[in-house]
């Protein structure tokens, strides 16, 4: 089941078997995976995949089909996020421990991570509790899958595919350009969302030039890993603050001070990286494109 269109497969066939494969998979994870939360986090991640393929056929299948699949699956997993989002702060304290630990008390470290441990453990006994939330959630991936055989692809549609390929390369230029003032954590975390949808771009096309796009996509995961890594740090450092006196002030002042100066140099690889990914205004890129999937995929 390969999460890429096959060099001598109709696009329309491939299309339709990309997003039927995505969806099944996110309820086999949901429905047979032994750790509720492994089986979450595998799930959440079928609906990114499938979040960036609606963005990839959006112009071919119109706005309105775009849109509803976009919210579906966005809306999905916003409702199973509230687990994976306090592991990510978890795994920020990781990140902090490789690079500060010599310098910073294993004490503070401990707190911060108890801390995060019971809420952890609060929210999975929260979710044990209602599994009908993933049921609920499987019952409407099942009623979903029609959908897939109903969308209207055609196999020639280069005009239409590079019309929503550029989309993605666009925005994702600006927030790079963006990330070299001063850029907001929101900016930032847009940024990573446009550079995940451009990997998952690379991995759907990637039969058109593997060696090519192989290359590409390993940098632009990279790049989505520190942006990643930059946004789970913003939000350990919110979750500090809502700790206040739970955490003593000099682990608390001491923490945040080490998870600034790692998202700095988490923004400076950042648009090292970016430099990379976005070396080519949108426009020659579109150009490029077409003329890569005109001969060998469209």
């Amino acid at each position: 089941m390969a999460y890429y269109l096959e060099k001598n497969e109709p696009f329309s066939e491939g299309i339709k078997r990309i997003g039927m494969e995505q969806n099944n998979m996110a309820i086999d994870a949901l429905a047979n995976d032994d750790d509720l939360h492994n089986g979450i986090h595998k799930a959440r991640k079928h609906f990114k995949k499938l979040r960036a393929y609606y963005r990839l056929i959006r112009d071919e299948v119109g706005y309105s089909v775009y849109k509803d699949g976009n919210v579906f699956y966005r809306t999905l997993g916003r409702k199973l996020a509230s687990l994976r989002d306090i592991t990510s702060r978890i795994e920020a304290v990781g990140f902090l421990r490789v690079q500060y630990g010599e310098r910073i008390s294993a004490e503070a470290f401990e707190v911060l991570l108890a801390l995060l441990d019971e809420e952890r453990e609060t929210i999975r006994a929260t979710e044990e509790e209602g599994e009908n939330q993933v049921e609920e959630t499987i019952e409407l991936l099942h009623r979903e899958r029609g959908r897939f055989i109903e969308l209207p692809v055609r196999d020639q549609c280069l005009k239409n595919t590079i019309a929503s390929i550029h989309r993605v390369y666009e925005r994702g230029y600006k927030g790079y350009k963006r990330s070299l003032g001063d850029p907001s954590v929101e900016e930032m975390h847009d940024w990573r969302k446009r550079v995940k949808y451009l990997w998952y771009h690379y991995r759907m096309l990637r039969q058109a030039w593997p060696r090519v796009f192989r290359a590409y996509k390993k940098e632009a995961k990279i790049l989505a890993d520190f942006l990643g890594d930059y946004h789970d740090l913003a939000l350990l450092m919110e979750k500090m603050e809502d700790y206040q006196e739970r955490l003593p002030e000099e682990a608390r002042r001491i923490l945040s001070a080490s998870a600034s100066h790692y998202m700095l140099k988490l923004l400076e690889e950042s648009r090292k990286l970016g430099a990379l990914v976005y070396n080519e205004p949108p426009k020659v890129f579109a150009k490029k494109m077409r003329r890569v999937l005109k001969e060998n995929l469209l």
